[in-house]
């Protein structure tokens, strides 16, 4: 009789993750009375009180019978609040024809609760004979409202410059990049506020693959070290124009790389007016001159 338990239970598994499309289903160990399929919606189950797991197999494969309309409540919600996920907990009890009722709705979204509902109060649970229960859990998740949260996260990080006085009583506001070969400041005109000092340093910092990239330029015959102290004057539509006041690095070409490149791409309007930002270049890694 084991035999036969543990075969039907491996054989549900198999059904849900057809059911739950391209994911993987986590298959249950010898003799438990839990089945999991995962896909966007994953579903777990436990016996209720009294249910062995052969009755167990019999609601999943009815209950399971409606993943895909589940799947289909998420997308459609998703689509237009893609930060939806959390957990949904129900009971289903085949007393009286079969239910299922809400345990605990940690969704926080009525319409795709509303949906998973219908969906699920249409499963043919009147089709197995009583008794039998069953604790079901619905966890929604996906990437996109993953990315969002990391995405809000790291803008709020990113949003917040750190910005002070120096001796001159300017505003500035510093940068770096993730691997320390370039660091820069921003420097505030005379009028400048703290806020458009902000601006300018979130404007140059998401130029930092250009900064790397005129770092790389200056690095093909001399090392880079050094820095060059730019003016920038940006207008109120956001575009700059970008000159070199004084460099310390060999190599010009990587001064005017950054004119170049720095005054064709846009800017923070908030940051409009004339400030200076200084970009410091760090050692080369050894280089061969050219033959």
């Amino acid at each position: 009789m084991k035999r036969i338990t543990e075969r039907a239970v491996r054989m549900l598994a198999v059904a849900l993750a057809l059911a739950a499309g391209p994911a993987a289903a986590q298959e249950m160990g010898q003799g438990e009375a839990n089945i999991t399929a995962q896909a966007d919606v994953r579903l777990s189950m436990e016996s209720g009180p009294g249910t062995n797991a052969d009755k167990l197999a019999l609601i999943g494969g009815v209950v399971g019978s409606k993943l895909g309309a589940v799947r289909n409540c998420y997308r459609e919600v998703t689509a237009e609040r893609p930060t939806v996920q959390g957990v949904l907990k129900l009971f289903v009890d085949l007393a009286g024809g079969g239910s299922v009722t809400v345990r605990d709705d940690g969704i926080g979204d009525r319409e795709l609760s509303r949906c998973v509902m219908r969906e699920l109060n249409q499963a043919d649970l009147g089709s197995l004979r009583p008794p039998g229960s069953a604790y079901v859990v619905l966890t929604f998740t996906n990437t996109a409202a993953e990315g969002v949260a990391r995405t809000q996260q790291r803008r709020a990080t990113e949003n917040d410059v750190a910005v002070t006085r120096n001796a001159d009583d300017r505003f500035e506001a510093t940068g770096r990049s993730g691997d320390g070969n370039i660091e820069f400041t921003v420097i505030g005109g005379a009028r400048a506020t703290a806020e458009q000092v902000a601006a300018l340093q979130r404007s140059v910092r998401e130029a930092i693959p250009i900064l790397l990239d005129c770092r790389r330029k200056a690095s093909r015959n001399e090392s880079p070290e050094g820095e060059i102290r730019l003016r920038i004057t940006v207008n109120a539509r956001g575009r700059a124009r970008v000159r070199v006041l004084r460099s310390t690095v060999a190599d010009a070409r990587g001064g005017r790389c950054l004119t170049r490149f720095l005054g064709r791409r846009p800017f923070e309007a908030e940051a409009r007016g004339t400030h200076d930002v200084v970009v410091r270049f760090s050692h080369a890694e050894p280089t061969h001159p050219r033959r």
